[in-house]
C-alpha cells in the first residue's frame, strides 16, 4: 500500500502518494500522472508502472496528485501550476533523501510537466535518468496547446506508433534538432494499450 503524504503548495494542500522499496534506499523518483481532466490520476496504469520499475531498483517513488485531482488543491492550471507543484515535490522528495540519486518519470501530460521541471533545474540537480512517455510537443487533438522545452540527458522517450492524441511525427519534429533516441512501440496507442509488457521491457534496459 501507498503511503499517503499532504505537503503545503502555492495554492494549497498537495497529496502525494509515497512507495518505499523492500530493503536498501538506493535513490528516490518523483513520476508525474497524464490529465487530470481525461481521468489522468497517480493510479493509472503507465504511472503505476514507472513507479513498479523504480521500486523494483531501490528507489523511494513520489506521485503528487495534481492541483484539483484527487485531494490536491487548486483547480487545472494547464501545466504551469503544475510545473510549480512538482518542483515542490522534488524539492521536498531531495530534502528526504539528500544523498541519494534522483530519477524522474512522467506519461502524457505528465511528462510534458517534468519537462519543464527538467528545464527549470540547475544541471547538478536534473535527474539521473528520467522516463518520458507519450510526451506532447505541440497542439494535441487541436484542442490544447503545449510548449515543451528543449532538454538534454540520460533521457528515454516511448511513443506509440499509432498515438493519435500526441503525434509521433510532432515528437520526431521536436526531438531532430535535439537529437534525441525515441523508442517507438509498433501499433501502440497513446495509452499504451495491450503494450505494458513491452513498456516494461523498454524501462528494464534504460534503468541502470
Amino acid at each position: 500500500m501507498s503511503e499517503q503524504l499532504f505537503i503545503q503548495g502555492p495554492v494549497g494542500q498537495l497529496e502525494i502518494f509515497i512507495d518505499y522499496p523492500q530493503g536498501e534506499v538506493k535513490g528516490f523518483a518523483v513520476v508525474t500522472h497524464p490529465h487530470p481532466l481525461q481521468g489522468g490520476t497517480p493510479q493509472h496504469k503507465v504511472p503505476v508502472l514507472l513507479a513498479q520499475m523504480f521500486l523494483e531498483r531501490g528507489y523511494v517513488v513520489y506521485r503528487p496528485s495534481f492541483r484539483g485531482s484527487g485531494q490536491s488543491a487548486g483547480i487545472h492550471d494547464e501545466g504551469n501550476g503544475e510545473t510549480k507543484d512538482t518542483m515542490l515535490v522534488i524539492e521536498y522528495a531531495r530534502s528526504q533523501h539528500p544523498n541519494l540519486p534522483f530519477y524522474a518519470g512522467g506519461f502524457s501530460f505528465g511528462a510534458n510537466v517534468m519537462t519543464k521541471c527538467y528545464a527549470l533545474l540547475p544541471v547538478e540537480l536534473q535527474p539521473v535518468q528520467t522516463i518520458l512517455c507519450g510526451l506532447p510537443t505541440t497542439t494535441v487533438a487541436g484542442v490544447r496547446h503545449y510548449v515543451t522545452p528543449h532538454i538534454k540527458g540520460d533521457i528515454l522517450f516511448i511513443h506509440g506508433e499509432e498515438d493519435n492524441v500526441t503525434l509521433l511525427s510532432d515528437l520526431i519534429q521536436w526531438a531532430k534538432p535535439q537529437r534525441h533516441l525515441i523508442t517507438v512501440l509498433p501499433g501502440a496507442n497513446h495509452f499504451f494499450t495491450g503494450y505494458l509488457k513491452q513498456l516494461r521491457i523498454a524501462i528494464s534496459r534504460f534503468l541502470v
